[in-house]
């Protein structure tokens, strides 16, 4: 049995939380949330990700 992944990608992170995938990337890069390179490109951790989405997105800090 296959172990599923925690990991999402940019795009898939950009269409969750419907910002560009530039957006994602940034906030990727300065630490918004858990994310690492893995060869050439972005991976995001997707608990990691629901917690910024949930603070962000519904906790009225925009």
């Amino acid at each position: 049995m296959k172990k599923k992944s925690n990991k999402i990608t940019i795009p898939e992170a950009a269409e969750i939380l419907g910002v560009s995938k530039a957006t994602v990337t940034y906030w990727a890069r300065t630490g918004h949330f858990k994310a690492e390179r893995e060869k050439d490109r972005w991976v995001i951790d997707k608990n990691s990700l629901q917690e910024f989405k949930d603070s962000q997105f519904t906790g009225g800090n925009l």
